[in-house]
């Protein structure tokens, strides 16, 4: 939209100048201007008013639905700000984008290439959105083309997990169990892993007891030669967030977001009482944990 707005603008107004030129010359000596520029002057206003044609209709193309996402993840994640400014255009426009964001994902999971950064973006503006179909669709997602087992797609399955989780909430643990569950061979450290943040993230009861049990799990990735530092950083605040949250949004207020780099940037708009911090290295008191969210989620 920008590109041909800059170049028409400049245009525009020397045409918009040079009307007013003649303009004047008309008062100031009419007849002889009459026959000497009418035909100039009628192709001026013409493309003129070409000009106006194209920057409405270019306006109108990139505010449309395809047009915005399309758009997603084509902007460097290193501008978080501007990708979530981005993304909250495709959100406003709530249910009526759940289908084309759908499709669109659905397209991008089946192609050899997978954009970590488009995946995830448009796997936020689903889980932003909610209802049943958007919930299907990361649903699907996960159940059909997570993997695991390539460390650079582990950026977006993360997050499609967590997001996930977020938003169908208690309907995300049966799916998210049978990730925990069944994880094997080389990948399954990581899909364990995956499946664990999420669960902390849905609130349910069942949900946190679960990881609860699996702190031990947690705490031998910590110290693993080969675990990435974004994990170790997504460990440690969803530990923080199980040790010190006192309400059922602390525990999806952990900003594990924040070193997949992939612009989402929700964490940045989380308020919660808890000072986060990416070496968390505090003790947890399982059983005592496990009656503390107990009573709160109950």
């Amino acid at each position: 939209m920008l590109i041909p707005m800059m170049l028409a603008l400049p245009l525009v107004l020397c045409w918009i100048l040079y009307l007013v030129f003649r303009i004047l010359q008309l008062l100031t000596n009419k007849d002889e201007w009459l026959r000497k520029n009418l035909l100039p002057f009628g192709v001026n206003v013409i493309a003129l008013t070409l000009s106006f044609v194209l920057i409405f209709v270019t306006t109108s193309r990139a505010n449309s639905t395809p047009a915005l996402i399309a758009s997603l993840g084509h902007i460097s994640p290193h501008y978080p700000n501007s990708v979530h400014n981005q993304m909250s255009r495709v959100i406003k426009r709530g249910p009526e984008v759940v289908a084309p964001l759908s499709t669109t994902l659905e397209q991008v999971l089946d192609r050899e290439y997978i954009s970590p950064f488009r995946t995830a973006q448009i796997a936020y503006c689903l889980s932003q959105i909610g209802g049943e179909q958007a919930e299907a669709a990361l649903q699907q997602a996960i159940e059909q083309h997570i993997t695991f087992d390539d460390d650079f797609y582990g950026k977006w399955e993360t997050a499609v997990c967590c997001l996930y989780a977020e938003s169908a909430r208690e309907r995300a643990v049966p799916t998210l169990m049978n990730l925990l569950n069944s994880a094997e061979e080389k990948q399954a450290n990581s899909q364990k892993l995956i499946a664990l943040l999420a669960l902390a993230r849905t609130q349910d009861p069942a949900a946190v007891e679960t990881v609860l049990d699996h702190a031990d799990f947690l705490k031998t990735q910590l110290l693993g030669k080969n675990t990435p530092y974004r994990q170790t950083v997504q460990i440690n605040v969803t530990l923080q967030a199980l040790s010190e949250g006192q309400s059922p949004a602390d525990l999806s207020a952990s900003p594990i977001y924040e070193p997949l780099r992939l612009g989402l940037n929700p964490d940045s708009r989380t308020k919660t009482g808890i000072k986060w911090d990416d070496r968390w290295n505090g003790e947890l008191d399982i059983e005592a944990l496990k009656a503390h969210w107990s009573a709160i989620l109950k």
